[in-house]
C-alpha cells in the first residue's frame, strides 16, 4: 500500500519514526504514483478533479489542519473518499496566542517596546486588569475550550456561543442564536472568535454585530479573516469603539503593506502564526500514526468530517 505525504508541509525524515513503524506501507512525496490509497496533506486545495482523477485508489485523506475551509465535499463524495482532519493538534498553542494578543494589548507593550528603543522611562497608568472580567468565546470546540481553560486562571466569567446550549467544561454560560450572540457581544470585555469558516459563518461578525462590542473591549481573531467583516472592523476601531484588536488572520492573506490596520496603535497582528509550536511534529506524527494503524487495522479514524 502506498501513502503520499506533501513533503512541502512533511519531509519524511521528520516522521522517520513513524515510517518505521509501517514496513509494510511505502511512503511517496508525489501524487504520480496511481495505486496510492492515503494522502496526508496540509491543505484543502489538494481535493481538485485533477488531482482525484490521478489516484483512483485513493480511499482517505488525512487533513494535516484543523480547518476544512475551501473542501469541495461533493468531488469528495464523488470518488467516495474519507476525510479526516487534525482536530486537538494546535488548539494548545492558539490558546497561549490568544493570551499573548490580549495581554501585550492590555499592558500596552507595543507602546513600552518602542520606547525601549528610545530609551524613554514613562508607565502608563490604569492599564486593565484579566481579573473579574468577562470574556466572550465563540466555538467551544477544542481550541475554544483551550482558551476558556486558560482564562479562568485569571478569575474570569466565560460565555461561549454555540449552536448548542449543552453546558461545556471552563464555561460558566453557553448561549445560542441571535439573541444569545448578541448578549455575548453586549457583555463581554473580550470577544474571541475561534468559529469555522463555512457558508454559515462568512461574514458572520457583520458591522451590525460588532457594534454591539462595549467600546472598551478587546476583539480577538485566530479563526478566519472572512468570518469578520474586516472593514468594519477596521473603521470601528478607527473611532475607538472597540478598544483594540488581536488577529492571527485578515482578508486577504498576507495584509497588504499599505493597510491602515498594520499601523494602528491598539491592534496587534501576526502572520497566521497562532498554531506555531515546538511540540506540533510530534502532534501531527502522533495522530498520523494513531490514524494510519486503525485504517489499516479497519478501525474507526479519528476526526472523520463530513459536510
Amino acid at each position: 500500500m502506498k501513502v503520499y505525504i506533501d513533503p512541502k508541509f512533511i519531509v519524511q525524515s521528520d516522521i522517520k519514526q513513524m515510517i518505521d513503524a509501517f514496513p509494510m506501507v511505502e511512503f511517496v512525496d508525489t501524487i504520480d504514483h496511481f495505486d496510492i490509497e492515503v494522502a496526508m496533506i496540509p491543505w484543502a486545495n489538494f481535493i481538485t478533479e485533477e488531482n482525484l482523477s490521478k489516484l483512483p485508489n485513493l480511499k482517505w485523506i488525512q487533513l494535516l489542519s484543523a480547518g476544512y475551509d475551501g473542501t469541495d465535499f461533493n468531488l469528495l463524495k464523488k470518488h467516495q473518499i474519507i476525510y479526516t482532519n487534525a482536530k486537538d493538534i494546535y488548539h494548545i498553542s492558539i490558546a497561549e496566542d490568544v493570551l499573548t494578543k490580549i495581554l501585550v494589548l492590555n499592558r500596552n507593550y507595543k507602546i513600552y517596546l518602542d520606547n525601549m528603543k528610545q530609551g524613554i522611562w514613562k508607565p502608563i497608568r490604569r492599564e486593565p486588569e484579566l481579573y473579574g472580567s468577562t470574556v466572550g468565546i465563540l466555538g467551544t470546540g477544542s481550541i475554544g475550550k483551550e482558551i476558556a481553560k486558560r482564562l479562568k486562571a485569571f478569575d474570569t466569567h466565560i460565555i461561549g456561543y454555540r449552536k448548542s446550549d449543552r453546558p461545556e467544561t471552563y464555561f460558566d454560560e453557553i448561549v445560542t442564536y441571535d439573541e444569545g450572540l448578541s448578549y455575548l457581544l453586549k457583555t463581554s470585555d473580550y470577544v474571541i472568535v475561534t468559529l469555522p469558516l463555512n457558508d454559515k459563518t462568512e461574514y458572520f461578525l457583520s458591522k451590525e454585530k460588532l457594534s454591539l462590542m462595549k467600546s472598551n473591549a478587546l476583539f480577538i481573531n485566530i479563526a478566519r479573516g472572512k468570518v469578520v467583516d474586516q472593514d468594519a472592523l477596521t473603521e470601528l476601531l478607527k473611532d475607538k469603539k472597540i478598544r483594540g484588536a488581536g488577529l492571527d488572520v485578515t482578508t486577504p492573506e498576507p495584509l497588504p503593506k499599505d493597510h491602515e490596520l498594520w499601523s494602528m496603535p491598539n491592534v496587534v497582528i501576526t502572520p497566521h502564526n497562532s498554531s506555531s509550536s515546538n511540540h506540533l511534529l510530534s502532534r501531527l506524527t502522533e495522530l498520523m500514526t494513531e490514524n494510519l494503524s486503525n485504517y489499516l487495522n479497519h478501525r474507526e479514524l479519528k476526526f472523520i468530517v463530513n459536510e
